[in-house]
Parts: structure tokens; C-alpha cells; sequence
């Protein structure tokens, strides 16, 4: 049988990237993340696939691959997959499961939110830090079917009101996790064993070592740079040759030299198919804000805020960029101030990383007193083991210079809490990115509004053309990935993660290069 790839996600969009490689027995997919852009077409905050319907809605809408036998087998109700005769994809075989693998590059949703509908047979394939994020994920974020990466309600069929039910009684499931690890870190593996909650039990297979095949096909992977910590790429040996895919990576962050030489080790490898992200092609000529650069604007704007609050706006799970912040909080005597998720992911990586434990144990680091009439169990016990670094918004009131408070549009309404004068011209930087759709330009708005009662100055806005850059993207920047393929020389290019992959024509023109455009669902051949 020839090898070929399917693109079911990530073809003309930026992310979504669900990528299918058969290769003769070989039956692997690369990523399996959440396309945004086809979700927004469809739901909003108060508009969501119903969950008493299982996978039907999402397979209805075409938001998820009509591929039988690839997804849990307790979100399809007995008729579901009759009403998909005729344009359903056979991939299963006896026994189950339809796939051998998932290779997760890292831990952002466009890249791995979908696994909550696989088949949790299906080995997934991720660092030790990637698994941590992603059940740090699920601990702390929303509950039901959409968010289950790690471990799972089942569902069952009441016929009588013809909907899937979560059952109460019995354990939470566990998937199966494959590390790219030569050893298990210790408090991992007991975290991962241990119940996310107090009133049922977990039944999961423990952690494993990736034993660095699948079947007897051969897969390597390289750590690269990204705005997530644990990110990696791979290259999967086929018939054809090495297929190779990038995820997302960098050349302008802390890890840099992870993809430089990520970039190395593929041009002596002949690469004869790259997948390859393109998330910032059309941007010419564009000047690339650095992790140091946004260091040293942060530090320069917090030091002539002396005396005053000053707040960082930052993406959830960029430990990057709160690294950088707690630096800046070092570097001018002040106290970081996080919020409960970011407590809870960063304990997550400090059972990873000695890097982050030390991270953890620093003791400018405080975690802000949430106010709140009922605390998740999570939330409780973390409260519990920071018990003597709590702040209340009563010090950061009486002492506004002293504190880097981490804050984002979803926390403003706490900042009611603080004295207004300690507001009234507090410093708030903006380091996250600009907004790419309509709905993350009301939002930007939004905060602004909030910035502007509160008595605030924003600086970092992405909008204003004068402003520090507070900002460095996850992702490289069109002429590096141009000087990036161009190195590597792979014998076909098929462009993934992007909205422009016709860009692709005008870099590769005069090499030899080859250039596949994906369509969704479209099979490519490689051999």
C-alpha cells in the first residue's frame, strides 16, 4: 500500500492541525487540536455542542472527521453512525483501536483539544511536560465531554429520553499516556495516579515510556522553541522517507537553540516530506520582538513606575512569560502576585522541570486570595499548601509599589476589591498578542474600558504604534521559516497551520523544492 497523508485540520487555517499518515499497516495521526475558526462559525460562550448528543453535533457540523471506529464508543448513540452511511471513513480494524498513535507536539488546544473525543484505547504520545500541562488543563478548567484529555466521565444510553448520561456511580477512566522520557519523574506518576476529586475513584494505566517506534516504523523527536513549555516536533520513518513535522516553533525565544539545531539535524536527514507551520507567512519584513526584548521593556516601564501597582496581562500557560515577569519582580523589589490556574499549572511543571520547582519555590512568588462563595475542590487544596503566601487585596492596597499583580480581562472585576487610589495610576502591560478576529477585538476593547475607569495607563497595546513591544510570538516569522525550509530541503513541502500557503510559491521559487497545497480531507501521496 503507498503512504499517504491526509490533512483533516490545518489546511488554509491556523490551527486545528489534525494530520493522518497511513504507510502500508502504519495508521498515525500528528496532532489532534480543536480548528477555532470552524468552531466560532458555529458556537459562541452560550452556544455549545450538547453534550446528550455526544459526537453528533460535531460530526454534523463537519467539525470533527466522520471516521469510524476512531472515537470513544460511549458518545455514539446505538443509530449514530447510520446517519453518516455512505461518507464515514473506515478506518477501524478488529480489535479496536482504528489508530495506532497520537503524536502531540505540545499542549495548546489547537494542537491537542480534540483528543477528548478519541478512543482512549489510543496510545498519546507527548513529553512528561506536555502531559503535565494538559492534565493541569483539565484539573482547573471546564468541566463535560470537550474538556476530558486526561481522564473521563462515562457516558451511557437512556433510552427512555433517547440521551447519553454521565453514569455517577463508577470510576473516572484514564487514557493512555506514552512519555518521551528515558524515566518517569516520580511525582508525576503519583500525581497522575491520584483522583481528581473526593467523591470518585480513577482507573488509568500508568504512565509509560514511548518506546520510540510505532509498529516497527521508527519516530524522532527534537525539543523546539515555542511560548509553551515541553513543546516538541517529530519525523516518522516511512516508506517514502522520513515525513517530518514541525508543530510550532521558533527561532526568537529562550529555547532558540533547540530549534536551530532541530534544523541541522533535518537537513542531514533528507527529509522527503515536511509538514510545516506557517502561522505568521505575509508578514514581510517583520521585526521580531525577542523574550529579552520583552524583558527589557517590562523591567525599564516597571522601574519608572516606582511607588505604583503594576499589572501584567499574559497568556494562560505561557510559564515563559511569567518566568520573564518574575524576573522583573526580582529586579525591582517587588512580590508576583498569580492567579490559582497559573499556581496550579506551575506546581504541574515543577514535578517535571527542577528549572520550574526552583521557579515554585521562590518566595517572590505569592498567589492572590480568591473571593469566592464556593471553591472547587482543586482551588481548596491549593489554598491549603499556599496557605503562607496568600496575599489579600488589603496589602497589595497598602503597599501598591510592592506588588506585580499577574491579571487578565477575565480577573478586572477583582481589581474592584483594591483601594482606588492604589489603582489610580497603576501601570497595566499588556503582553499578550494582538487580536485576530472580531470577537478578540471586543475584548480588547473591553479591557481598555477597564483600564481607562480604573484609572490606569495601558502600555503594550498592540493597537498603538508607539508602544513598547510587550509581546514575542510563539511563532517564527516568514523569513525564518523560509530560511528554515530552505536549509532543511525536503523533496515536498505541503504547508499546514496557515492561512496563506500560497506564500510558499514566491519563497520556493528557483529551489527544488516541491509544494503541495492540502485541501481538508484531500489524500496526498508521498511515495
Amino acid at each position: 500500500m503507498a503512504s499517504h497523508l491526509i490533512v483533516f485540520g490545518g489546511a488554509g487555517e491556523v490551527g486545528g492541525n489534525k494530520i493522518f499518515l497511513e504507510d502500508d499497516d502504519l495508521r498515525l495521526w500528528l496532532d489532534f487540536g480543536t480548528s477555532f475558526s470552524r468552531h466560532r462559525a458555529f458556537f459562541n460562550e452560550f452556544l455549545r455542542p450538547r453534550s446528550a448528543r455526544g459526537l453528533w453535533d460535531l460530526l454534523a457540523l463537519g467539525l470533527l472527521p466522520p471516521i469510524y471506529g476512531l472515537y470513544r464508543e460511549d458518545l455514539a448513540w446505538p443509530d449514530l453512525w447510520e446517519r453518516f452511511a455512505g461518507i464515514s471513513i473506515i478506518l477501524s480494524r478488529d480489535p479496536r483501536p482504528a489508530s495506532d498513535a497520537v503524536l502531540i507536539t505540545h499542549a495548546h488546544l489547537d494542537h491537542m483539544g480534540d483528543i477528548t473525543f478519541l478512543d482512549p484505547a489510543i496510545p498519546l504520545v507527548m513529553t512528561p511536560m506536555t502531559a503535565a500541562v494538559v492534565r493541569a488543563m483539565q484539573v482547573t478548567g471546564g468541566s463535560g465531554f470537550m474538556y476530558e484529555w486526561c481522564y473521563l466521565t462515562q457516558r451511557v444510553w437512556d433510552e427512555r429520553s433517547g440521551t447519553l448520561r454521565a453514569e455517577k456511580q463508577g470510576p473516572y477512566r484514564g487514557r493512555r499516556f506514552n512519555l518521551l522520557a528515558d524515566s518517569i519523574p516520580p511525582e508525576l506518576q503519583e500525581w497522575w495516579q491520584h483522583p481528581p476529586g473526593r467523591t470518585k475513584q480513577l482507573s488509568t494505566p500508568p504512565l509509560g515510556k514511548f518506546s520510540g517506534s510505532v509498529g516497527n516504523r521508527r519516530v524522532c523527536w527534537w525539543p523546539v522553541d515555542h511560548s509553551i513549555p515541553g513543546a516538541v516536533t517529530f519525523a516518522v520513518e516511512t516508506q517514502a522517507g522520513w515525513v517530518a513535522y514541525t508543530g510550532d516553533l521558533r527561532f526568537h525565544g529562550r529555547q532558540k537553540a533547540a530549534s536551530e539545531k532541530l534544523q541541522e539535524d533535518w537537513r542531514r536527514m533528507e527529509i522527503a516530506v515536511l509538514l510545516c507551520e506557517g502561522t505568521r507567512l505575509g508578514e514581510r519584513k517583520s521585526m521580531h520582538v525577542t523574550e529579552e526584548q520583552v524583558f527589557d521593556n517590562a523591567l525599564k516601564l516597571t522601574r519608572h513606575a516606582e511607588g505604583r501597582l503594576v499589572i501584567a496581562d499574559f497568556a494562560t500557560r505561557n510559564l515563559e512569560r511569567l518566568q520573564t515577569f518574575l524576573e522583573v519582580a526580582r529586579q525591582t523589589g517587588r512580590c508576583l502576585v498569580i492567579q490559582p490556574r497559573d499556581a496550579y499549572l506551575l506546581e504541574a511543571a515543577a514535578r517535571v522541570s527542577s528549572a520550574f520547582h526552583e521557579i515554585y519555590q521562590d518566595s517572590r512568588i505569592c498567589l492572590r486570595n480568591d473571593p469566592k462563595v464556593r471553591l472547587d475542590l482543586w482551588e481548596q487544596d491549593l489554598q491549603e499548601r499556599w496557605t503562607n503566601r496568600m496575599v489579600e487585596p488589603s496589602e497589595i492596597s497598602k503597599d501598591p509599589g510592592g506588588y506585580l499583580l499577574c491579571c487578565g480581562l477575565l480577573d478586572m472585576n477583582d481589581l474592584l476589591d483594591l483601594d482606588p487610589a492604589s489603582l489610580e495610576g497603576a501601570l497595566y502591560l499588556y503582553a499578550n498578542s494582538k487580536a485576530y478576529d472580531e470577537e478578540q477585538a471586543v475584548d480588547l476593547e473591553r479591557l481598555r474600558q477597564w483600564v481607562r475607569h480604573l484609572g490606569m495607563r495601558m502600555e503594550g497595546d498592540p493597537d498603538d504604534p508607539h508602544a513598547r513591544p510587550l509581546h514575542a510570538s510563539g511563532h517564527a516569522g516568514e523569513d525564518e521559516l523560509a530560511a528554515f525550509v530552505r536549509a532543511v530541503r525536503p523533496r515536498m513541502l505541503v504547508p499546514v497551520h496557515t492561512e496563506e500557503p500560497k506564500q510558499w510559491e514566491e519563497i520556493l521559487r528557483g529551489t527544488s523544492i516541491g509544494l503541495r497545497i492540502p485541501e481538508l480531507g484531500q489524500q496526498i501521496p508521498i511515495g
